[in-house]
């Protein structure tokens, strides 16, 4: 699979940040919580329920058991997001907007059509167990993304689109594959299992796709040149290529990473890939459609913390994820409720 933008766009991301952060200092944050602290539920965890299997990159995905644990997966991760909805729901902010702030598009070159086929799933023989996922485009059919295999535990990150056919009644063959992001370095070196990335162990990218201006966002972490870290990348024209990723966050671990928006806003949240000890869920605020990221705010306490979620709505936002007292204990469901200004 060849590479469909430079090698040299994620460097320029590192100088961002730090402009971005002196930019942005003496005005007010882009973000505040409106819970002091996290509220812990009654609400069961979902990575207790059934009980998380880690990741295995020896693991085929068109064999039984990776299907089966991939459809775990998916189904713990729309349980997550429901424990959340009722909550978003009940904040009063979810009617405000923000004011329209969105960056021109980029020209980027016109995505692959090679067709998939027409399966659930497009086709790829090399596609990373447990990685697939499907996320519905109202009106225009579906979008997937997933991590494939690319030589010496490398792994890229690529999406396929299904367009909806209204003539036909049906959709169309997958078209693909988009490549997201092709700068993964694999292993690199002997502490690459406590980095929590090899190869395909590692968790799958998360999708969504705006119900306002229909953008497809992504959140992931992999190992890029500069180091691991959280990253982000969007599609704002369905028949054109990925804009080159953002960093969100750089650090020394790989994890867990969700995105979630509404027009303009977009949060991304995230296992700290910088957290000694103890694991802290953090969330990163967009109010550019995902162009710039404004504003990174610790969602979690003290204790350990595993498995983000994140939804928005208006200037409402709503993180979620499962806290361990001990490495023993049964996990507790907490949340955390943030308004965008």
């Amino acid at each position: 699979m060849t590479d469909r933008w430079p090698f040299r766009v994620r460097p320029a991301a590192r100088v961002v940040l730090p402009l971005l952060a002196l930019l942005t200092a003496c005005e007010q944050p882009a973000a505040t919580w409106v819970d002091a602290n996290p509220v812990a539920t009654t609400m069961p965890s979902p990575m207790a329920h059934p009980p998380f299997v880690p990741y295995d990159s020896t693991l085929l995905a068109e064999t039984p058991e990776a299907q089966f644990l991939e459809t775990q997966d998916v189904l713990r991760e729309a349980g997550a997001l429901s424990l959340l909805v009722d909550t978003l729901a009940a904040m009063p902010s979810v009617r405000d907007r923000v004011p329209g702030s969105s960056l021109p598009a980029m020209r980027m070159a016109e995505a692959p059509a090679t067709s998939l086929g027409e399966g659930d799933a497009p086709l790829d023989s090399a596609r990373c167990a447990r990685s697939l996922r499907v996320v519905v485009a109202p009106g225009r059919g579906r979008v997937a993304v997933w991590w494939t295999r690319a030589g010496q535990s490398r792994v890229h990150l690529v999406a396929a689109w299904r367009d909806s056919l209204p003539e036909a009644g049906r959709l169309g063959a997958w078209r693909g594959p988009i490549v997201v992001d092709s700068l993964d370095q694999g292993p690199r070196d002997a502490q690459a299992d406590t980095r929590g990335g090899y190869g395909c162990a590692r968790p799958a990218a998360s999708v969504a796709v705006d119900s306002v201006n229909g953008y497809v966002h992504v959140a992931y972490a992999l190992t890029g040149p500069e180091g691991p870290g959280v990253f982000y990348a969007h599609q704002m024209d369905p028949r054109a290529a990925f804009e080159p990723p953002v960093a969100v966050l750089y650090g020394e671990r790989l994890g867990v990473a969700r995105v979630a928006s509404h027009g303009d806003v977009v949060a991304v949240a995230y296992e700290d890939p910088n957290s000694r000890g103890r694991v802290r869920i953090g969330v990163a605020f967009s109010r550019t459609a995902g162009h710039l990221f404004e504003e990174r705010l610790t969602a979690s306490g003290g204790t350990e913390a595993r498995d983000p979620h994140v939804v928005v709505r208006g200037r409402a936002v709503v993180v979620g994820w499962s806290d361990y007292a001990t490495p023993t204990a049964e996990p507790t469901f907490r949340l955390r409720r943030a308004i965008v200004h």
